[in-house]
């Protein structure tokens, strides 16, 4: 089936953008602990779902879209729920690192030329993996050597320590800093996995559901081959 190259309205891109901000924002913060369970051992990590939410706006709307997203579901956790004692916008300006490194994976996966859906599905997955994990990895070896206590004002590494010595860990230094880097890594990885994967389900999902509405016109459908659908 041929596909369209046409895009979506700027109108439609922005109301787009705004609505799944909002809806990415409510998640994070009513969703129950069992949507947003901890990772182990480091566990004021969570899995947040609500980044299927910011991904698919990216999938749909595109990459414009996906920024804005990013940006508003940001934006409104650092407002509203205050950075629950780690200053308004510690986690939130983190958890933007990791949607935004998330991105870079699928841009660089676009760059690939059209593929089949499975072609597609893993080297999205896997390039946003790596980009995840590298971006983030730097991003959080200067929060936590510099940024954490300089501009938010949080010691974070007396906190992991603290987390860490309850599960028999008990570490300081570079070693520390180390440990968690490579813990941190692991959980952006997996998370990484979760994200681009559930969202690249439900994008296809929706585009099944709403083939005139989706199909023809969402970023995700210049990426793929034709012939995969």
């Amino acid at each position: 089936m041929a596909v369209s190259r046409t895009s979506m309205r700027p109108t439609a891109v922005l109301a787009g953008s705004a609505t799944f901000g909002a809806l990415a924002s409510l998640i994070t913060l009513a969703a129950p602990p069992a949507l947003q369970p901890p990772f182990p051992i480091l566990f004021y990590l969570k899995f947040d779902v609500s980044e299927v939410v910011d991904l698919s706006s990216f999938m749909i709307f595109g990459p414009t879209a996906g920024l804005l997203t990013a940006l508003i579901h940001a934006t409104i956790l650092g407002t509203v729920a205050g950075g629950a004692g780690s200053g308004p916008f510690f986690g939130p300006s983190l958890k933007l690192l990791g949607v935004l490194s998330t991105y870079t994976g699928l841009v660089l996966a676009s760059r690939f030329g059209k593929q089949s859906l499975l072609r597609t599905s893993l080297t999205m997955t896997s390039l946003s993996l790596l980009s995840r994990v590298a971006v983030m990895t730097v991003a959080n070896y200067f929060y936590i050597v510099f940024l954490a206590q300089t501009v938010f004002g949080i010691n974070y590494t007396y906190f992991a320590q603290l987390v860490l010595s309850e599960s028999g860990i008990n570490l300081t230094g570079s070693g520390l800093v180390l440990y968690i880097l490579g813990l941190t890594a692991i959980y952006n990885a997996v998370h990484a996995v979760f994200s681009v994967v559930v969202s690249l389900l439900l994008v296809n999902a929706l585009m099944k559901r709403a083939p005139n509405l989706l199909q023809s016109r969402a970023w995700i459908t210049r990426v793929l081959n034709s012939a995969s659908r």
